[in-house]
């Protein structure tokens, strides 16, 4: 994720912008301030999405403490905001501008009954030591969208579309989905990026994530290979939504980074796998209730912890990793559980999409603010001052994000060895490599470009300059 510390291109704008600040203009001083107040903060992350879309416990994951509430319909009643602090520490701020109200956590969960009605409550404001996660990002959890409740919907929609009104705003986007976008949810991403005038970040600044993987398919063997395929179709299908969309099974992944699976757990697991062997242990799993009436020497309250840790997926990769030679202990099948959920691929591309471009998107945002007002009372020496930031070297990454919008809508129709190419720009980075190579390839994109059209050559451009950044530093 992005550093503490504003990047140099952000440095940069902030300096603008207090200047700005200061102008004669009321207007002007206005926008600087609001550029600044921007600026100066942590990337704020929100987690979006339906209803048991997998949100809080992506947020868990994330965390790496089960904090959140995940229990099954809408636990999510208020909006969360997590920040790094020296204790743990909860208070519901009111809509009517009284006092905080404590919020008592319940055996390290924050609680579902809360001080007052939700309807009041602005948001709960929270502190946690020892997340790495929140050192550089403040997150926000936010109540479901199409939820029954439509207060609650209408607080997740006042984020999302960031307007006036809005308990918290957020710089950037993580999108739950269990499926194939609706237009409900592509409109609400939509209205993300627009944001309330014009200070939102682009639309580079939203990740989907498919969060519950394992249930694309009943069968265990083909259902990760199918959700990655969705996924992939869906990155490219809404590349002018997404940065990109990652397959993660949200359950094995808060279960791993949280460190709730104990010895206990893993003995358990143990006798299970001595006592069947793969097929017949996928043939209890589904459907889960012969899980619970077969006979075992694993208590049904044991079983019942297990698939409530592990679900069904996670459960039978555990004991198929137990029969390979995996040790019985709670170390070793955590970190089985978190290489098959899918967490550090979907940080990774977490880190591109949202943190190494995190300097250009939110100098962009705010140049182009800046810019705007600065042309409409006609002060030439910002709207100047702004251009010339906009057009430094370090603004790169916007463009790979507008090569995404062309590639994904179709615009521009490469080859297909360099459309993958491409696609790895935008989704993981490119890989550095020698200089002879990467020559080459920018070779291929140049003889492209005399082929193809405006747009065409604009996406081989920044391929060619892509390829001579990725160049391996050999000294």
């Amino acid at each position: 994720m992005a550093a503490g510390r504003p990047g140099p291109l952000t440095t940069s704008v902030i300096e603008l912008a207090r200047g700005v600040a200061g102008s004669n203009d009321p207007a002007l001083a206005g926008a600087g301030r609001r550029a600044l107040a921007r600026l100066q903060q942590r990337l704020c992350l929100a987690v979006v999405g339906r209803v048991s879309a997998g949100k809080s416990t992506l947020l868990n994951a994330l965390l790496g403490d089960a904090v959140s509430p995940t229990a099954g319909g809408e636990c999510t009643q208020v909006v969360y905001v997590f920040r790094d602090g020296d204790y743990p520490s909860a208070h519901a701020v009111m809509r009517d501008g009284s006092d905080p109200r404590l919020v008592v956590f319940d055996n390290g969960r924050l609680p579902a009954k809360m001080p007052a009605p939700a309807k009041d409550i602005e948001r709960v404001d929270v502190t946690l030591p020892a997340a790495p996660f929140l050192e550089n990002t403040i997150l926000i959890d936010t109540p479901g969208m199409a939820s029954t409740n439509t207060e609650r919907s209408a607080v997740a929609m006042r984020l999302v579309a960031d307007t006036e009104n809005a308990a918290v705003a957020a710089d950037a986007l993580l999108f739950c989905v269990n499926g194939s976008l609706r237009d409900d949810e592509a409109e609400a991403v939509k209205a993300f990026r627009a944001g309330a005038g014009g200070a939102r970040l682009t639309g580079g600044t939203a990740l989907a994530v498919l969060t519950k993987a394992d249930q694309r398919t009943d069968n265990r063997r083909t259902t990760w290979k199918y959700a990655s395929n969705l996924a992939r179709q869906m990155s490219n299908d809404h590349a002018d939504l997404f940065a990109g969309v990652v397959p993660l099974i949200g359950l094995l992944a808060e279960t791993a980074t949280t460190g709730a699976l104990r010895e206990r757990h893993a003995r358990a697991l143990a006798r299970l796998a001595a006592e069947r062997n793969a097929d017949e242990t996928d043939d209890l799993l589904v459907p889960e209730d012969l899980f619970y009436e077969a006979k075992s020497s694993v208590s049904v309250d044991e079983r019942r912890e297990l698939m409530r840790l592990l679900g069904q997926f996670g459960l039978a990769e555990l004991l198929e990793a137990l029969r390979g030679g995996t040790p019985p202990h709670a170390a070793a099948l955590t970190a089985v559980a978190r290489a098959v959920s899918g967490f550090d691929e979907m940080r990774a591309r977490l880190a591109v999409a949202l943190g190494k471009r995190a300097d250009a998107l939110k100098a962009n945002a705010a140049l182009q603010q800046l810019m705007d007002q600065a042309h409409a009372v006609g002060d030439g020496s910002v709207y100047s001052a702004a251009q010339n930031l906009l057009d430094r070297p370090e603004m790169f990454p916007l463009r790979v994000l507008e090569m995404a919008r062309l590639l994904g809508s179709g615009r521009v129709r490469p080859p297909a060895g360099l459309a993958e190419q491409a696609w790895v720009l935008i989704t993981t980075g490119l890989a550095p490599v020698p200089a002879r190579e990467a020559a080459q390839n920018a070779t291929a994109w140049r003889d492209w470009a005399a082929l193809t059209d405006g747009a065409g050559r604009f996406a081989a451009r920044v391929m060619v300059r892509a390829w001579q950044l990725a160049v391996a530093d050999d000294r």
